[in-house]
């Protein structure tokens, strides 16, 4: 159970990093920050070392960390059902699919109730998580998704009718929005910096190679950098670009003047 009044450790995890926050009581205002490349297994017990070595006080008592989707299988589930019925119908989904009953499966709800979000994970994975964070005296009180997260920071940007790109270190996930609802998630294991690959997967996906007025879409990127080399495509196709840092680039900024709200 979320502790509001303590001091909360947050975990961004990727492929090949890990950022490490210590949020502020109440007001979650971040007062420490570090971040470790490498792999998980590496990335992970170097940042919380960073972060005992430079802060002045110990390392709050309990964590958060956010899962990312190459480390998450997905699915969605409908609006219809609710919670526990949510939660059935994805454990008996991953296990039809994959045939494994030993993942640890979660069902959230999505940005607006339009439906929940089903998440499967390696138990492995999450037993090296929480023992990196007991070794440094931490307790894991939160497993979240790093998808999830994201689809609260855009929820405000994007229409009733949209294609969503969210770009990863692995690949990408593809989103489709109709009627204001998440109909559609697939997730594209792809190398993301080469461009002309990722703009064919992505036209595809939302229909501009066979339709003059397909859906809009929107490229969500990690940072205003990782937007940078996106701006001419995004000028090409009318694609609004979204950084998880805040700050627009220009190029976001124009197609923004023409996608629908």
């Amino acid at each position: 159970m979320s502790q509001p009044w303590k001091s909360e450790l947050l975990l961004r995890l990727t492929r090949g990093s890990c950022v490490a926050q210590v949020l502020a009581p109440w007001s979650r205002r971040v007062v420490h920050e570090v971040h470790a490349e490498g792999s998980i297994g590496v990335a992970l017990p170097q940042a919380l070392g960073a972060l005992q070595e430079g802060g002045a006080a110990p390392l709050p008592r309990q964590a958060r960390l956010l899962v990312p989707d190459e480390l998450a299988y997905l699915s969605l589930r409908p609006a219809s059902a609710d919670w526990p019925t949510a939660q059935r119908e994805a454990q008996a989904h991953f296990v039809q699919t994959l045939g494994r009953q030993d993942l640890v499966v979660q069902v959230v709800p999505l940005p607006g109730h339009s439906g929940w979000l089903a998440a499967a994970i390696e138990p492995a994975d999450l037993q090296a998580w929480q023992q990196a964070l007991a070794q440094a005296g931490v307790r894991l009180v939160h497993v979240e998704l790093a998808l999830l997260d994201d689809l609260q920071a855009i929820a405000g940007h994007v229409g009733d009718e949209a294609v969503v790109a969210v770009l990863r270190d692995e690949g990408m996930t593809l989103l489709r929005v109709a009627g204001g609802t998440l109909a559609e998630l697939i997730w594209d294991r792809c190398d993301t910096r080469a461009q002309r690959l990722v703009e064919q997967r992505l036209l595809a996906f939302q229909g501009g190679i066979h339709s003059s007025s397909p859906e809009p879409l929107w490229l969500v990127c990690r940072s205003a950098a990782q937007c940078e080399p996106w701006q001419r495509l995004a000028r090409g196709h009318q694609w609004t670009l979204l950084s998880r840092e805040g700050a627009v680039p220009p190029a976001a900024a124009a197609s923004d003047a023409q996608s629908p709200a």
